[in-house]
């Protein structure tokens, strides 16, 4: 008699988005101080091999391009700051990704608000 056998989800790949998204925060914290605006990790989107990692931000009230560019300008010394902060065998290499789901959601948000205000 054979018996199936059930691969047990672990969610590794969700598990390591956490990671990633919970040890980047300090580190940007670090690096964008002194830069105005208010940057915040959206999310975190691992490939599934663990190699990459895209990091999605969010930018309030601060200059998008010259942001995206010091964190570019800076990937080693970050990557470098994860490395040692993260305890797996693979660390995933990290990319920013800029997120323009908030702004989309208040330009719709404005739009609506227009709309009720022109009744």
């Amino acid at each position: 008699m054979f018996m199936k056998t059930v691969k047990k989800d672990t969610n590794r790949i969700a598990k390591v988005n956490s990671l990633v998204e919970h040890a980047m925060g300090p580190i940007l914290q670090e690096f964008l101080e002194g830069i105005p605006g208010l940057t915040t990790i959206t999310k975190v989107q691992t490939s599934k091999d663990m190699k990459w990692a895209k990091v999605w931000i969010s930018i309030l009230n601060g200059e998008d391009n010259r942001i995206l560019k010091h964190l570019e300008d800076n990937i080693y010394a970050i990557q470098g700051e994860l490395n040692r902060n993260f305890a797996t065998k693979i660390i995933p290499r990290v990319s920013f990704h800029l997120d323009t789901s908030p702004r989309h959601a208040e330009h719709i948000d404005d739009l609506i608000k227009k709309i009720h205000e022109e009744k």
